[in-house]
């Protein structure tokens, strides 16, 4: 359960952190500023692999057969991992039936109700005049301080901060004429691949040792040839008395 429930949340700030970064962001160049949209044929390919996954999502019971008959391929054959058809969805072991579809009907429709009870409770309160906010004389927000993929991801850094080993230097450079009062700041922050250093460069480093060394077997000597030959005719002679 700890480790479904550890990966629920990391489903969830990685949702939000799309979500964020991808409909909330704001353009920090021209040419991100002057972006459009996809082609529509780009967006209807995307758009019919959503809806597939949120039809199995709604109706998993149609894969019921196809899960059965590949569960018997592999030598499982009795094992019903998902039975029901239709709207209606049975696990392996568990008595009850659900069906999704009618669950998230109904939570549309309470989130819809909860919706329409704040509006309309909001609409009975006084009228709020808009004002600007106290900004302690900064100035509008620009999109540099907005938040980025980056931002999103620090909390996450933060808590697994002992895996990733994350590299943070922050450079400031204050004016000529007071120490005080700061002309530049520079953060930079680098999460470096813990796997690709600690598993594919020592693997990759292995590989090559071996290469070199494996050179050096083939000299160019019709007679070191000969000899590979009667040793690995040898050893196969071996094997098989053995094995007979």
């Amino acid at each position: 359960m700890a480790v479904i429930a550890l990966s629920a949340g990391l489903a969830a700030a990685v949702f939000v952190k799309a979500l964020g970064v991808g409909f909330f962001a704001r353009a920090r160049s021209e040419q991100a500023a002057a972006a459009r949209e996809s082609p529509l044929l780009m967006r209807v390919g995307m758009g019919l692999l959503a809806a597939l996954c949120v039809a199995l999502a709604l109706v998993p019971g149609l894969l019921g057969e196809g899960l059965e008959r590949a569960v018997a391929a592999v030598g499982l054959a009795g094992t019903r991992p998902v039975s029901g058809g239709g709207l209606r969805v049975r696990l392996d072991e568990v008595s009850a039936t659900l069906s999704p579809l009618w669950v998230i009907a109904a939570l549309v429709v309470a989130l819809g109700a909860v919706m329409a009870t704040v509006q309309w409770a909001a609409r009975r309160r006084q009228r709020r005049t808009q004002a600007r906010l106290w900004d302690c004389g900064g100035g509008a927000p620009t999109p540099r301080m907005a938040y980025t993929a980056t931002s999103f991801a620090e909390p996450l850094q933060r808590v697994f901060d002992d895996v990733l080993a994350p590299e943070q230097d922050v450079d400031v450079t204050p004016v000529r004429e007071s120490a005080y009062l700061v002309e530049r700041v520079k953060f930079r922050n680098r999460v470096p691949g813990r796997i690709e250093h600690r598993l594919y460069r020592p693997v990759l480093e292995l590989l090559a040792t071996a290469g070199q060394s494996a050179r050096r077997l083939a000299g160019g000597s019709v007679h070191t040839y000969l000899g590979y030959g009667f040793f690995g005719l040898v050893t196969l002679l071996v094997v098989l008395v053995v094995g007979w």
